[in-house]
């Protein structure tokens, strides 16, 4: 929706009706011109705070612009000899910082190499932890289907043979089949070792 401009408020139509304006029509308008006035406000209000804090920081480049004046002229009262000193002082500095400069920047891509090395340790570490996952997974699928074969089997051979197990009897060939798919079970923190899982 784009602003309201004082043209759009001089020429604003409403439709007509019976008795006047159309009354909804009449107030989304008025709402929508207040909360333009009212972003016009707080963005005002924004503008003299910036100002305020500009002029505060203007004053207080200028009191230090006449605080170095300040120096400077002091500075350049100061004899031969003196100057001499602080530029060999100057100089010494420069070279202390020069030193330690290198050193850091040295020490920064010592720091670089190492991170780079980890970073390529820790992408390693999570291939191989996706691959063995995914072949965990595949293992558990792999045994899954074959328990759901041998119960199946064991179910069917148990029907033909005798029909279904009695109310509080022992569940033979489905209990037998239970007890080899749990036999058949894999460890995951095993799978999670080996490069190859077999089910």
């Amino acid at each position: 929706m784009s602003r309201l401009t004082p043209l759009d408020i001089r020429h604003v139509e409403f439709s007509r009706r019976a008795g006047g304006y159309d009354r909804r029509e009449v107030k989304a308008f008025m709402e929508r011109l207040a909360l333009e006035v009212e972003d016009a406000l707080r963005e005002s209000q924004g503008l003299r705070k910036r100002l305020s804090a500009t002029e505060a920081e203007v004053a207080r480049l200028r009191n230090a612009e006449a605080e170095l004046q300040t120096a400077v002229m002091a500075t350049e009262r100061i004899a031969g000899d003196l100057k001499e000193t602080a530029k060999r002082e100057a100089q010494l500095l420069l070279d202390d910082a020069e030193r330690q400069r290198r050193a850091r920047l040295a020490d920064v891509e010592d720091g670089l190499l190492r991170s780079h090395a980890r970073l390529g340790a820790l992408e390693m570490q999570r291939r191989l932890f996706k691959e063995q996952f995914k072949a965990l997974l595949q293992a558990y699928a792999t045994a899954l289907e074959a328990d759901d074969d041998v119960e199946v089997e064991a179910t069917g051979g148990a029907l033909e043979a005798g029909g279904a197990p009695e109310a509080g009897g022992p569940p033979g060939a489905a209990y037998a089949a239970r007890a080899g798919r749990q036999a058949r079970t894999i460890d995951p923190e095993d799978a999670l070792l080996d490069d190859t899982v077999r089910p």
